[in-house]
């Protein structure tokens, strides 16, 4: 069941843009680690302090998602926090914050650098002079790139949750491994609850339990142009020039393109955050096979709607929320009653004539699942997640989860529009 986005889906994306000068979305901090390059010029530990205090009472109350964040915040205050850096997975090996991937690979003798991922240090003078290893040999630049002009033999790029395979260059393999990396960060601390349980989170911070390891790469593949990622792609979905991305969750392959187009370049980003999320959800734990199958689709397609709107706005940190999707939201208001909406299955649900303002609503239940009520819907909507990806609950789910009828969540939701609107400066 390949993750189709038709562009008429996306065409909401750039239609209506934030009027507000600063985004008002959930701001987001990621760990200062090799990947990212974040170096934190002025610490405040007591602030640092603070906030995990924040974190360790949220994970003893089992609001997962919280601790995560407030943990990874407080490293933007604190780099070296060791009781943070150890509940999100991270031991400093000479004087260096490392994941268990990343210790290992030192251990071998690489190191990450930003150009050419991980490589020998004594191996960059001859890789800046433009020579590349092929073997045990070095090349030249031309050379090197008609061995991996095909994207079956392209350069790959390793890191700790992804492996990218690209035939444009390794530099920019090495680029987008790096914002995959950033995105797995906001992606981990959001939807901590969908695979993390409340135990497991109270262990963490009581130091009697490490972080999880991550079991195998994503698979990713960029393609040097979208001439290219059509012909590879189109007997396998033969509407794949109608996309900006494509995540195939029988074979666990996404697949995205490079464009020099300033426009495309900015929707297919969004698209790679949408398809990055649901491989994410997919491929991060077990999952039962054809999620939403029989009810629920929405979910699926509305949580990978909603990180289209994630931007990077500084120096290791994010907001998402604002504009995209959201924007659309507001603009098309309630389309379908949340009761049919979550009794829609996938067939069901892409029937639909107005494929793009389900999406968007989709996008913009999620929206104020995560932001209202000072996010006590958020963990909720994590287990909603976690249900629907490993079993096949009815379309009662969401109902039964939140703890409210679906009448309730539509006039939530109406207001939750309203007060958008405003915001959004949506007419």
């Amino acid at each position: 069941m390949p993750r189709f986005v038709l562009i008429i889906a996306s065409l909401f994306f750039c239609a209506i843009r934030c009027a507000a000068s600063e985004p008002f979305g959930q701001v987001l901090y990621i760990a200062p680690d090799v990947y990212n390059g974040v170096v934190v010029k002025e610490s405040d530990s007591s602030r640092a302090a603070l906030l995990f205090e924040q974190a360790q009472q949220a994970a003893e109350e089992g609001q997962a998602s919280r601790a995560l964040q407030l943990a990874s915040e407080s490293l933007s205050y604190e780099p070296d926090h060791a009781s943070a850096r150890a509940v999100i997975g991270y031991e400093q090996v000479d004087g260096i914050w490392m994941t268990s991937y990343q210790r290992e690979q030192s251990e071998r003798g690489y190191a990450w650098d930003k150009r050419y991922g991980w490589v020998r240090p004594e191996e960059l003078p001859q890789l800046e002079a433009g020579e590349r290893p092929v073997g045990k040999r070095w090349v030249s630049l031309e050379v090197d790139q008609r061995k991996h002009n095909s994207i079956d033999d392209g350069w790959q790029v390793r890191t700790d949750h992804f492996l990218v395979t690209t035939n444009h260059s390794p530099e920019a393999g090495v680029a987008l491994a790096a914002e995959l990396e950033g995105l797995f960060q906001v992606w981990r601390q959001l939807f901590a609850a969908y695979y993390l349980d409340a135990r497991e989170i109270r262990q963490r911070f009581a130091g009697e339990r490490s972080a999880r390891k991550a079991r195998r790469p994503m698979k990713v593949f960029y393609h040097r142009d979208k001439a290219e990622y059509v012909e590879y792609l189109k007997r396998r979905q033969p509407r794949i020039d109608e996309t900006l991305g494509i995540y195939f969750d029988t074979i666990r392959q996404s697949h995205f393109f490079h464009s020099d187009d300033p426009t495309e370049a900015a929707m297919g980003r969004a698209t790679l955050y949408h398809e990055a999320v649901h491989q994410l959800f997919q491929e991060t734990t077990r999952k039962a096979r054809s999620p939403g199958e029989n009810a629920n689709f929405w979910v699926i397609e509305g949580v990978a709607c909603y990180f289209e709107s994630l931007q990077i706005v500084g120096e290791g940190r994010y907001v998402i929320g604002p504009g995209g999707r959201l924007a659309s939201a507001a603009k098309v208001g309630l389309v379908v009653p949340t009761a049919e909406l979550a009794a829609l299955g996938q067939s069901d649900l892409q029937r639909q004539g107005n494929l793009a303002e389900i999406y968007a609503q989709s996008a913009g239940l999620v929206a104020m699942l995560m932001h209202e009520n000072d996010g006590r819907d958020r963990e909720p909507l994590a287990n909603y997640l976690r249900e629907v990806y490993s079993r096949r609950p009815d379309g009662e789910a969401l109902s039964r989860e939140l703890n409210r009828l679906y009448g309730v969540i539509d006039a939530e939701y109406g207001r939750f529009l309203s007060k958008t609107r405003d915001n959004l400066l949506v007419e």
